[in-house]
């Protein structure tokens, strides 16, 4: 079978799995030879074996060797020698855009002149196997998390590390066939068909109803903002198998990240080309799972605001919950895999239910049609918070910082030099912003998605425009204002002054004159007026917002 299959091919593998009795021996005879350290060149004192799906893993010493199986899933199909050498080689060539030095290339498996099997020697190649150098257990982000010591800083480091990934990788220009709102819909109803098989098992059939129910509507809304994503660049060959064990923060002087297991076995949407918003999306889905959603929701607005994306946040309910199945889904594989040893097959049927559970949750979270006016003084946190609210409500995010220099035709990223109500900061100009803040806010609510204004609103009659336009479109509205001391505000400003992804321009002394600007608002402007502690986390700060936004309906 090739491509994606047949809609059934999951249901027959593990009809197939339950009904035939386990083999004597079910790994293979290459398998078995590799576990002897005679079999490497340098001799390991010990080799362990570890096994997914789709591949066999042998820790030999400071190395690690992996081959494939060959196997047919449908989204999978490596059956033949020449077709697992080639996913070697795409493996070690994809990976190394994360992982320079980890992935070393491609090493044959071959028989010996003794009737054996060994790695690295002369001799027809029966097997082919990625050759890595063997990174510290201990030292992955699941690990960390789980031994609460992951370092400071760890999700501001990861979006970095993703925005500069994903500006860097080829963006995809095929037409809406192969991406965008087409192939995200026949994406869904392929992968729908072929995970059916696990209702009633790992996937809870409350929970399958609940996913599907969403994920249709969902994408169905979409079709258009998918589309246009396509058209914006969005989508890119990304990684597509961000998981938190997938990333190493290595004990070094550095503290480098290194990101491993990228997906190289397909060309096909919603695998490794996909919306830069799936990768971050699965990872901060991943963090979740693992008990640590606070830092998955700040993850997603630090790269969301960093990276200027206005409708990012738009389909993150949405990217959530399909990274979350597409886990479930694989999980239940391996649960079915009977060459998996009978204690990891359990350890993977309970792991597939919990993350089936977690996607059909991410269907109530999304907000309904709102505009939230996030307020408050420069270093006061406003983009990272607005971000994260915008990822985790399923909102557009407007920043006036953005919206200025995209005006001027500037990158938002550009340094502006400028002086209170001078320059780039100008009365003129700021007017300008502000009301291109509403205008692109109007379109978002006339799609009946809500909105995030990420803007210092110091005016009153700024912030009296705002709430006019939401009273226009008849949906709630709430100013948001993040509050912090002067000291606080002055260690952040010089925190962040070489943050290569600062768009704003505010220096020590616009604080202060904004400060002694800033028209406070009062109980009779505004129909809902948060005052929140800027010290608290993003996520924190986000959820308290998203907790006043009306359900969607």
């Amino acid at each position: 079978m090739t491509g994606w299959g047949r809609a059934d091919h999951y249901r027959r593998v593990a009809a197939d799995a339950e009904a035939r009795p386990p083999p004597p021996s079910p790994l293979p005879e290459y398998v078995r030879d590799l576990l002897d350290p005679a079999a490497y060149p340098h001799h390991p004192a010990a080799v362990e074996l570890r096994q997914t799906h789709i591949s066999y893993v042998f820790l030999a010493g400071e190395l690690v060797y992996k081959t494939k199986k060959p196997v047919d899933f449908g989204f999978i199909s490596q059956l033949t020698l020449e077709r697992r050498e080639r996913f070697c080689r795409a493996e070690v060539e994809l990976n190394r855009r994360l992982a320079l030095d980890v992935y070393l290339g491609v090493a044959p498996v071959v028989r010996t002149p003794a009737g054996g099997f060994a790695v690295e020697r002369e001799g027809e190649p029966v097997e082919w196997a990625v050759k890595m150098r063997r990174l510290p257990d201990d030292r992955t982000l699941d690990r960390l998390l789980a031994a609460g010591a992951a370092p400071p800083g760890i999700a501001e480091r990861l979006a970095r590390r993703l925005i500069a990934f994903h500006e860097s990788v080829r963006v995809v220009r095929e037409p809406p066939t192969f991406a965008g709102g087409p192939a995200e819909r026949a994406w869904w109803e392929r992968e729908y068909g072929e995970a059916q098989g696990f209702i009633g098992s790992t996937w809870a059939e409350a929970d399958a109803r609940r996913t599907r129910q969403f994920v249709e509507r969902t994408i169905e809304a979409s079709q258009r903002l998918l589309d246009e994503r396509l058209v914006a660049g969005r989508v890119v060959e990304g990684h597509g198998d961000l998981q938190a064990k997938h990333v190493y923060v290595l004990d070094d002087a550095a503290g480098t990240l290194a990101i491993v297991d990228c997906i190289e076995f397909s060309d096909w949407f919603q695998f490794r080309y996909l919306d830069v918003g799936y990768d971050v999306a699965f990872l901060a889905m991943d963090l979740e799972a693992l008990g640590h959603g606070e830092l998955g929701d700040e993850l997603a607005g630090r790269y969301l605001a960093a990276a200027h994306d206005e409708t990012m946040g738009l389909l993150q309910p949405l990217h959530r919950a399909l990274r979350a199945f597409v886990r479930g889904k694989v999980e239940s594989i391996g649960a079915q895999a009977q060459e998996v040893p009978e204690l990891q097959r359990r350890a993977l049927h309970d792991s597939a239910a919990r993350y089936f559970r977690l996607a059909a949750a991410y269907a109530q979270r999304r907000a309904g049609p709102a505009l939230v006016l996030l307020a408050g003084l420069p270093a006061s946190g406003k983009s990272t918070v607005a971000g994260t609210l915008a990822a985790r409500a399923g909102a557009a995010y407007l920043s006036s910082d953005a919206v200025r220099k995209q005006l001027a035709g500037l990158d938002p990223r550009a340094r502006a030099e400028g002086t209170f109500r001078g320059g780039l900061y100008d009365d003129a100009i700021t007017e300008r912003t502000y009301a291109e803040l509403r205008r692109r806010a109007a379109a978002h609510l006339e799609a009946g998605a809500p909105v995030v204004l990420d803007a210092t609103y110091a005016s009153a009659r700024q912030r009296a425009a705002a709430l006019a336009l939401a009273a226009e479109r008849g949906v709630p509205a709430l100013i948001a204002e993040l509050r912090l001391t002067d000291d606080e505000a002055r260690a952040r400003m010089a925190a962040r002054r070489d943050d290569p992804l600062r768009t704003s321009d505010a220096t020590w002394e616009l604080y202060q004159r904004q400060r002694e600007a800033f028209e406070a608002v009062t109980a009779a402007e505004a129909p809902a007026h948060l005052v929140l502690d800027a010290t608290q986390t993003p996520a924190a700060l986000a959820r308290a917002i998203a907790r006043e936004l009306p359900p969607a309906s």
